[in-house]
């Protein structure tokens, strides 16, 4: 009788650490999905998962820093005159290849950091690269512009189109077709039927300008939160049960990214921050949750990421500290 060949078990420690890596992987990329109810049903699934995300958003800030120092710690070392040879210290191989596994973990790790896009072309439908806004169209005659770093998926059938915007902004231009036509951020969406609207990720809220028509606010049970007349803007926070605050702007000025600036009123520096990053100032990271939060007004120019950086630090007062592909505010 011929035996079949038993098949290893799967690891449940290393499902539970991948599925922890994809959750902090996705609120990087969407910090208000740290607020959805599929991840606090997964977070709240026992202790061995709130320890593993722990680790892994641990993994994740450290990465950058120790990626290099262990990437270095690969190379071979042997004794002083000894040629290197197949045979004879058998145990060096796989103590160098785990150490390589490591780095290029580390590596991979901060890799999604600094230049989130290149996780964001596996996941998402249209990516912009970090840099000027991209103008797209999409299947149901509808366009959009793409703001640098940014990311969205689209779909359709014949009673609805559906936008998801996974990470940064976008201005729509929607084209009228008898479907409604909405854009989700996190767990809130925009519901409209032929408008011009941008909606953009600002950092642990969603943020909604109107240009032209209406635009309803929903919340994830589908109550509405605002109704928005031209504009108009809305800043609804990720957490569930505040109300947003809706507001007339300048409208120019608030969507002046379009041409290449960035013009912001009491914006948080994360959010800010963000902005630059997306358009190719490399990852930045806040030693001080109070810095990340300090509110600052100002206009930016888009085409010198990096140096508007340095002026906002100068500016507001903090401190760059440069690392592997990014830099630390401090």
């Amino acid at each position: 009788m011929r035996a079949t060949p038993l098949l290893p078990r799967p690891d449940p420690q290393e499902r539970l650490r991948a599925e922890a890596a994809d959750w902090v992987v996705r609120i990087v990329a969407d910090p208000a999905l740290e607020h959805d109810p599929a991840f606090r049903r997964w977070l709240g699934g026992g202790k061995d998962r709130a320890r593993a995300f722990a680790d892994a958003r641990l993994a994740w800030q450290i990465a950058g820093e120790v990626g290099g120092t262990v990437m270095a710690g690969t190379q071979p070392i042997r004794p002083a005159g000894q040629r290197p040879s197949g045979t004879g210290r058998g145990w060096f191989r796989p103590l160098a290849t785990g150490l390589a596994l490591g780095a290029c973990a580390m590596a991979a790790l901060w890799l999604d950091l600094a230049r989130p896009d290149l996780r964001l072309r596996l996941l998402a439908d249209h990516v912009a690269r970090p840099g000027p806004a991209q103008d797209l169209a999409l299947p149901d005659g509808s366009r959009t512009l793409l703001d640098g770093g940014s990311a969205l998926d689209y779909a359709e059938d014949g009673a609805t189109r559906r936008v998801t915007l996974r990470s940064g902004a976008a201005f729509f231009d929607v084209q009228r077709d008898g479907r409604p036509f909405s854009v989700r951020l996190g767990g809130n969406e925009v519901r409209v039927h032929g408008t011009r609207f941008e909606v953009r990720d600002c950092g642990g809220c969603m943020l909604v300008t109107l240009e032209e028509g209406r635009v309803e606010i929903l919340d994830p049970q589908g109550q509405s939160l605002a109704m928005l007349e031209p504009g108009q803007q809305a800043r609804i926070p990720a957490q569930p049960g505040v109300r947003p605050l809706v507001q007339r702007v300048d409208v120019p000025d608030a969507l002046s990214w379009r041409e290449g600036r960035f013009t912001f009123y009491d914006a948080s520096l994360r959010e800010v921050a963000g902005v630059l990053q997306r358009h190719g100032a490399g990852a930045i990271l806040f030693a001080s949750e109070t810095l990340a939060r300090r509110p600052i007004t100002g206009s930016i120019s888009l085409a010198d990421p990096r140096g508007e950086l340095e002026a906002l630090a100068e500016a507001v007062g903090f401190r760059i500290l440069p690392m592997p592909g990014g830099s630390l505010l401090m």
